[in-house]
């Protein structure tokens, strides 16, 4: 009877296998407490790449059309209080000489994880997970109103930023030990504790992660984030609950749900052990970050701001004068868009905003001694939405400017003289199903 009652209960989620309109997905459901969504996201984009410099490599501009991601994921839950979920991605077939990086289009797990829901104040969340430090970190990339993502250190073709591995202060070695940047990555092994109080007004999160940064001996420890968020609830506004297999929180809710949310962050590891041979001490950074978001619907009209600070302290090593210090990395943030909640020809059109500033310590000296490796970024972005996030065209541009230490360096290359200020544009075509 056993064998006979699980192949109907196969046949009849086979036989359920539809559309949710609420996920946007595929729905295989044997009961009311154990089901799955399947899905597809997509990003297709064309990008006109300003030119990155002088010589024989850099100096046209590149018009280059691609998919950036291809994702298919699954989640659902196998009872009420175990969730699960995954996500496998392909990037596009461009390579190194394009990006600056590998993109072999083989699909690998993007992230994934089990989530126990013991009671809503208290779950666990363990496996390639996100990581709760900033809400940058929380947020889904196919939610984000710059779909050019944050921190656009020269942005893609011939990836000559001034923290590239490649032709960098950072590959170079002599000025930038570590790249600050990739101290917020999105997903990293781990688990955390976590859970919503008071109905979300309060919400919580703290994890381990892998130690995989660290330079001479990876997975040596661990690497520890907390973060802490409020959102005014008795004012009208929603939570924005951790209670989901993933976690993740949204650049915009299109109008949906009035949102207020002021978080906290705190992050440590260490990267260097004293006994490396180049620096002779430790390098063990710590960073805290503080971060707002709001938005909420006025008639047709739905204004999104988001604001936001990120510290690291000891997030590298640098030379000045031959001597290393320890340096300090600052990120400042600010974003906002404004969408009109109805629709025009096909779709609710919407424009965003982001500024953001990024200080290194460092230093460079060519004849004219210039401190603090910075840069400032503005990015503009035209949405129309035909169908929220599940059907969007994107039209837009990047404009980076390198300051300080780092125009210097960019301007004082030898072999390939590097532009201190780019401007890219593109236009980006955005499917999740």
């Amino acid at each position: 009877m056993k064998v006979a009652r699980w192949k109907v209960l196969g046949v009849a989620g086979a036989l359920v296998l539809g559309y949710a309109v609420t996920t946007q997905a595929a729905q295989i459901k044997v009961d009311e407490d154990t089901f799955a969504d399947f899905g597809y996201n997509m990003k297709i984009m064309y990008q006109n790449f300003d030119e990155r410099g002088k010589g024989d490599l850099d100096d046209w501009k590149k018009n280059v059309f691609d998919i950036k991601d291809s994702r298919f994921y699954i989640s659902g839950q196998v009872s009420k209080m175990v969730q699960f979920y995954g996500e496998w991605n392909a990037s596009g077939a461009y390579g190194k000489e394009t990006y600056g990086y590998a993109k072999d289009n083989k699909v690998g797990l993007a992230e994934g994880g089990v989530n126990f829901v013991f009671m809503p104040e208290l779950q666990v969340r363990a496996g390639k997970v996100r990581v709760p430090f900033t809400r940058y970190q929380m947020t889904s990339s196919y939610s984000l109103i710059i779909p050019t993502d944050a921190w656009y250190d020269k942005g893609g073709a011939n990836a000559t930023g001034i923290f590239s591995k490649d032709t960098g202060v950072v590959g170079e070695g002599k000025y930038i030990s570590t790249n600050p940047l990739e101290l917020i990555g999105r997903v990293d092994g781990g688990l955390i504790v976590h859970g919503d109080i008071a109905n979300g007004m309060f919400r919580y999160n703290v994890g381990v992660f892998n130690e995989d940064k660290r330079k001479d001996e990876a997975f040596k420890g661990l690497q520890w984030v907390a973060r802490v968020e409020f959102t005014p609830t008795m004012l009208g506004f929603a939570p924005e609950s951790t209670t989901s297999p993933h976690g993740k929180v949204s650049d915009t809710y299109l109008g949906k749900k009035d949102v207020l949310t002021i978080g906290l962050g705190y992050y440590k590891e260490k990267l260097y052990d004293e006994e490396n041979t180049t620096y002779n001490e430790s390098l063990e950074a710590d960073g805290w970050t503080a971060d707002l978001f709001f938005e909420k619907k006025f008639g047709c009209w739905v204004p999104n701001l988001q604001l936001g600070y990120i510290k690291l302290n000891d997030s590298h090593f640098y030379n000045e004068t031959n001597v290393w210090k320890k340096g300090d990395t600052s990120i400042w943030y600010a974003q906002g868009q404004l969408l009109y909640d109805a629709v025009v020809g096909f779709g609710k059109p919407a424009l965003a905003i982001r500024y953001e500033n990024v200080e290194a310590d460092g230093q460079y000296d060519a004849g004219n001694i210039k401190k603090d490796f910075a840069f400032d970024r503005w990015g503009v972005a035209f949405n129309y939405y035909l169908k929220g996030q599940a059907a969007r065209v994107s039209l837009g541009f990047d404009k980076v400017e390198y300051d300080d230490a780092a125009k210097l360096y960019l301007e004082s290359q030898t072999k390939t003289k590097k532009e201190d200020s780019i401007t890219d544009y593109y236009l980006y075509i955005q499917t999740m199903f």
